[in-house]
């Protein structure tokens, strides 16, 4: 395996001046940068994490906790992420995570080895505090996605889904309907928790019955979706007129169960989402959601970490973080509010 004196006998230079090029400090000529930069290439040289810590108390990599790293969803989170830390020469190890038991376990290694200088860790489910004290013994610059509440130390940047919740089952209220079902994601689940609630506000505040018959439970796919008008919403009487599924993915399963069901959306039952994935816009009728702007939380993310890192101090340690990113509503065919060209 090639080592810095390698590289330096390479190049003819110092080790000092590899080390510069590479942590892209000091005043290095372009012309000796890019022979450092030739010889690194030739070699292949990988630079030792250990070392850089002991010399600049930094590894320059992040670590990532995911439910499902393999999601679109959450794929463009991280391509956002990525984008904004590979900037300043940031590297990325990701864990995915399918409970809180793989959650604590991979933000585990990541503090114990001391391998990260900072943690990004979405956890809409999160029911325990015990990251936070795992993160707070080491204290480790953390930003927290999705989450119910911030501890000292950490920053959480959430989504405005109580109030985009509330805009959404108004506009069906507005087009008349008050039949209005609702299909929930994951009980757990922060985002799904904080949609209901908003669905839930709007309908009270226009005095409007809440109907438990009308709220079914989900768990995010489009077959729950299906199911939740196959076997529960298509039986009713009155059926609703309207339906509000807590993520577009369920929306589209119930769009495609109305279907089969021999109704139309929207005349027969208007259908309305969260998320606006990207699939939303081309299924027939096109789907009316709630934009989420995940590569730009990436972003917001990525730079929040970053500036915690390069700012640590006990004050920051001392204080919770909370940063809403703010949505809008995407009007298409599938509410009734604009019809199919």
């Amino acid at each position: 395996m090639a080592t810095i004196v390698d590289v330096a006998r390479q190049a003819g230079v110092s080790t000092a001046t590899v080390s510069r090029v590479m942590n892209n400090t000091g005043k290095v000529k372009a012309v000796t940068r890019k022979k450092v930069l030739n010889a690194i290439k030739l070699h292949n040289f990988t630079p030792n994490i250990g070392a850089r810590v002991l010399q600049n108390k930094h590894t320059k990599i992040i670590g990532m906790v995911f439910p499902d790293a393999s999601s679109t969803y959450f794929t463009e989170i991280i391509r956002g992420i990525f984008n904004c830390v590979n900037q300043h020469d940031y590297q990325v190890i990701i864990g995915s995570a399918h409970d809180e038991e793989e959650e604590m376990k991979a933000v585990s290694r990541f503090l114990n080895g001391r391998t990260v200088d900072g943690l990004i860790i979405m956890a809409p489910s999160l029911q325990n505090d015990e990251i936070y004290a795992l993160q707070a013994k080491y204290k480790t610059p953390a930003v927290f996605i999705s989450v119910p509440r911030g501890k000292p130390g950490t920053s959480s940047v959430v989504l405005d889904n109580f109030n985009m919740a509330v805009k959404m089952t108004n506009h069906l209220i507005s087009m008349g309907h008050k039949e209005i079902a609702f299909i929930r994601g994951p009980v757990h689940n922060y985002d799904s928790q904080r949609r209901y609630k908003g669905y839930l506000e709007a309908l009270q505040n226009n005095q409007i019955e809440i109907k438990d018959e009308f709220v079914i439970q989900g768990n995010f796919t489009e077959y729950s979706g299906y199911k939740a008008f196959e076997k529960t919403l298509a039986s009713l009487s009155p059926r609703p007129t309207a339906i509000f599924a807590a993520n577009d993915a369920m929306a589209i399963g119930a769009i495609e169960a109305i279907k089969d069901f021999g109704l139309k959306v929207p005349s027969d039952i208007a259908v309305v989402g969260f998320d606006d994935i990207s699939t939303s816009q081309y299924i027939t009728p096109a789907l009316t959601t709630v934009h989420v702007p995940l590569f730009d939380l990436g972003l917001v993310v990525g730079k929040t970490l970053l500036q915690k890192i390069e700012n640590v101090s006990e004050q920051q340690i001392a204080v919770a973080e909370r940063i809403v990113i703010p949505l809008e509503i995407i009007i298409r065919e599938s509410c009734g509010a604009k019809q199919a060209k």
